[in-house]
């Protein structure tokens, strides 16, 4: 006969490993898996960056190719973050974001101010793939 107290543990033991064992693996990939690094330069007269995305967590890596000061702005379903500093020519800076699905407004928030908006529409597609 197993004492009780033996028989709790070893039941609390048998689902603490199911919980272990199970944890991790869900069907879908681990986050930091998920997150993309996307290349954006920003130049005088427009922003170069693909236009279409898969959602989820997106590392945008902005650079300024232009002559001067530059940002970068996305608003959209997931949100909206604008680059906490102003790039100045030959700058790198990133910003990390999750993508929900849907279209997104991708700017410079410097030339915005100027009047002379660079902008583009950003479609994120939702991305989850099971199996």
């Amino acid at each position: 006969m197993i004492h009780p107290r033996r028989l709790l543990l070893l039941a609390v033991l048998a689902a603490a490993l199911s919980l272990t064992a199970c944890g991790g693996d869900s069907g879908h990939t681990p986050a930091a898996a998920q997150e993309q690094t996307v290349q954006v330069k920003v130049t005088d007269d427009h922003i170069q960056m693909p236009t279409e995305l898969p959602a989820g967590m997106a590392m945008f890596e902005v650079t300024n190719s232009g002559t001067h000061e530059h940002s970068f702005g996305i608003t959209g379903p997931g949100g909206d973050k604008v680059l906490e500093k102003t790039l100045q020519p030959g700058e790198t800076e990133t910003l990390e974001m999750t993508l929900d699905a849907g279209t997104y407004r991708i700017y410079c928030p410097v030339d915005q101010k100027h009047g002379d908006p660079m902008q583009l529409a950003l479609n994120v597609k939702d991305g989850t793939a099971h199996g």
